[in-house]
């Protein structure tokens, strides 16, 4: 908030909780849901089925959902459909706060402008803050605690233009014929 908004965006209720939506990492309210009798503030959520894949694309997660709560703030509109959508008023500002679009060239059909990247200079202040990557090595694989997680058999593969495919491996390297870029795994 400091380095990269200039310490404008107020305190937000900080959750990591289980979403039902899988493919959703984080979330924020658009308006102030935590309430008490002299604070209202947004929420910003980390799903906890998530919280550990590699610790820069959990940073890159919650800036994006710092974003979110810029534009909220700011009376920026920067999604539609649901708000799945993130459209060039969203990318602007994540352009303005710390990310880039290297991957993406063109916005996915289904979700837009969604997957930014840190710029080098956000993962430099981000290392300056010297934070304990060993807390972000876990996360939660169940919703009740008790059931055995399945063994992953079938891995989702979405590149920049919304295409998907799936495969039997856990790493592939394809590049889509229509946009150009690599396809990312989805899940």
């Amino acid at each position: 908030n400091n380095h990269i908004f200039g310490g404008e965006l107020p305190t937000p209720a900080i959750t990591i909780e289980s979403k039902n939506n899988k493919n959703a990492y984080g979330w924020c309210s658009v308006d102030a849901i935590w309430k008490g009798e002299e604070v209202e503030v947004h929420e910003i959520g980390m799903a906890s089925e998530h919280i550990n894949r590699p610790f820069l694309e959990t940073a890159t997660t919650l800036l994006h959902e710092m974003v979110h709560l810029h534009n909220a703030l700011n009376g920026i509109k920067d999604t539609s459909r649901g708000y799945t959508y993130h459209n060039k008023r969203f990318k602007q500002q994540c352009e303005l706060h710390g990310m880039e679009y290297t991957v993406m060239t063109t916005p996915c059909e289904k979700n837009g402008w969604n997957k930014p990247n840190l710029t080098d200079h956000t993962k430099e202040l981000i290392a300056a803050l010297q934070i304990d990557e060993s807390a972000f090595t876990i996360a939660r694989t169940d919703f009740t605690g008790m059931k055995a997680q399945k063994k992953k058999t079938t891995w989702k593969w979405e590149c920049g233009c919304g295409q998907i495919v799936r495969s039997t491996k856990p790493e592939v390297n394809i590049v889509c014929g229509d946009c150009g870029t690599h396809f990312e795994n989805v899940g």
